[in-house]
């Protein structure tokens, strides 16, 4: 079952479903993933998506990439006969500015995934285990395997002793659920192994985001506790592949030995400077976004689907309990066809739900007509009653 549910969504995520409307099958392109070896993903069909509107599949900053880092970006584009900056030291020192953490303590590489596979190939001897929830980013899981550990279920307790890595997502993709630093904790004190945190959305909180964060836990558990960022989602730059690890001194030395060399090139680390830099986009980031996601939520519910109402509004994406396996399957082409790919959560476990990225409410309206014609017998409009509002701390 799992496995033919696997390949129905790297079907729908690839591009590769038959839609059969009015005994028309429209078969798209070829599947792009290789599933022996790698996880599903969101991102791929905006691709091979015909009359793409927007990419609702992934969670990345609804804003786009902030504009000055692009420019700086650009002009980097001069320089690269050079090769980059073996320290990436401007990069390092706006980095760790913007996250309040020592320079001398934090890396920056190509993307998150690029310290998950540290993270599992230098971590203790022992399984994987990830955090309690339904569903969770499954490329932690491949790269455990990949490096020769088990996995243990989320909710085993029974195995605790053999666990060298534990991953707590924060706040956690797919489900949006957040853990309070308090049970963070708990499980930092517990853990025979090491435990990471991957906080790639936690900057999202608003502008008190540090004080919600596990790297104020890091310094008291510097041997145990390991915070891992995915800067492509808050900066929406997932082509360029930006990412961050922050630690305590004996793990700072055991990856920075096991990184690849030059593995942040010259324009990444021109952004990545000029990114940390934007308060603008911030604020701009933390007063939207909050009031886009409600109004996505209540759109959702008017379907008759139910929105995970433990993940906040400042989270960047909603999670929808469509009810059925084959309703989600059926919503997720049907997003395609209008144009706006999400992603359908078969590969995480959860066949029955989708997670959609927080979009605008032009792009909001399209994806809502476009199931309201399918799943709604009255098919009426967006309502203009549905307002948008503002938030100022991005908390909720």
């Amino acid at each position: 079952v799992c496995k033919n549910l696997r390949e129905r969504e790297e079907r729908v995520m690839g591009g590769t479903v038959e839609k059969k409307m009015g005994g028309a099958v429209d078969a798209k392109a070829s599947a792009v993933w290789d599933t022996e070896t790698q996880e599903v993903h969101g991102g791929q069909t905006w691709r091979v998506c015909k009359n793409f509107v927007e990419d609702f599949s992934v969670t990345t900053n609804a804003f786009g990439a902030p504009k000055p880092a692009m420019d700086a970006a650009y002009a980097a584009l001069g320089e690269i006969h050079h090769y980059p900056a073996a320290d990436c030291g401007d990069a390092i020192t706006a980095l760790a500015e913007y996250m309040q953490w020592p320079a001398e303590r934090l890396l920056i590489g190509n993307g998150a995934s690029e310290f998950i596979d540290l993270c599992m190939r230098a971590g203790p001897p022992g399984k994987f285990k990830p955090g309690p929830y339904i569903a969770a980013y499954m490329e932690y899981n491949r790269a455990a395997i990949a490096s020769g550990r088990e996995v243990v279920g989320a909710f085993d307790d029974s195995q605790e002793d053999e666990v060298g890595v534990t991953v707590i997502i924060h706040p956690n993709s797919p489900t949006g659920d957040v853990m309070t630093l308090e049970a963070l904790e708990q499980r930092v004190t517990k853990a025979k192994g090491i435990v990471v945190v991957d906080e790639s959305f936690i900057p999202f909180h608003g502008p008190n985001w540090r004080d919600h964060s596990a790297l104020t836990l890091v310094e008291k558990y510097p041997d145990t506790l390991i915070v891992l960022n995915s800067w492509t989602k808050l900066w929406s730059c997932p082509g360029l592949r930006l990412g961050s690890i922050a630690c305590g001194t004996r793990w700072y030395k055991t990856f920075k030995k096991l990184q690849t060399p030059w593995s942040c090139n010259t324009v990444a680390q021109a952004f990545c400077t000029a990114a940390a830099k934007d308060r603008a986009y911030m604020e701009q980031t933390w007063r939207v976004l909050p009031g886009w996601k409600d109004r996505q939520n209540e759109l959702l519910g008017k379907l008759g689907w139910i929105v995970n109402a433990d993940s906040p509004s400042w989270v960047p994406w909603v999670f929808v309990d469509c009810g059925d396996a084959d309703v989600a399957e059926k919503a997720a082409a049907s997003a395609m066809a209008a144009g706006c790919p999400v992603r359908w959560c078969a590969s995480f476990g959860a066949p029955r739900h989708l997670r959609l990225g927080v979009r605008s409410p032009e792009h909001q309206d399209v994806l809502y007509q476009a199931w309201a014609r399918q799943f709604l017998t009255d098919a009426a409009s967006v309502p203009a009653a549905v307002v948008v509002k503002s938030h100022t701390n991005g908390s909720s």
